[in-house]
């Protein structure tokens, strides 16, 4: 399905994105993301720090992409292995709050993020090329399987520019 989708902030075409280019790109992202929040050189009060109202510190973007990874990985394993499923997404401003983000360790957030990107390129590999127009319906109507890789992507790319543009600000 081509999407004509490219993000007015960070960039990224959908369409440039097939299942192989998602299968190498999602793997990338802890190790991009690790080495983002080491800039801070341990001051993990500025990984904390929010620049204003209103904007995650780069920490919550990290926990987010964490989170995100693994509702793709379980959203992307049904979408393949039932019928047209109904799929639901949590706010993620009230799932921040809720979970605590920003007061989460910062290596367990690495960590976990390091887990859901695996498992997520793990289900992304399991799909067949003929398999990636099977679809699903959300609350903003139905996508496809590559759709729904590539807002995977998307969530990788843009959340570690966000986390690059808040330390940037708060360093």
């Amino acid at each position: 399905m081509t999407t004509g989708y490219v993000c007015p902030e960070c960039g990224l075409d959908y369409d440039s994105i097939s299942k192989a280019d998602a299968a190498v790109a999602v793997p990338s992202f802890p190790r991009r993301f690790a080495e983002e929040l080491h800039r801070s050189d341990g001051d993990e009060a500025a990984l904390r720090r929010r620049p204003e109202p209103g904007v995650w510190s780069a920490v919550e973007y990290t926990a987010h992409v964490r989170d995100m990874f693994a509702l793709m990985a379980d959203t992307v394993r049904r979408m393949h292995t039932e019928s047209e499923p109904e799929i639901s997404f949590p706010d993620p401003d009230a799932r921040a709050e809720r979970e605590r983000y920003n007061d989460q360790p910062v290596h367990a957030v690495l960590a976990e993020l390091e887990i859901n990107a695996l498992r997520f390129a793990s289900v992304i590999d399991d799909i067949g090329v003929d398999e990636l127009d099977r679809t699903g319906r959300f609350p903003w109507g139905r996508r496809d399987i590559l759709t729904m890789v590539r807002n995977g992507v998307h969530e990788g790319k843009h959340h570690l520019r966000d986390a690059e543009q808040v330390l940037d600000r708060v360093l």
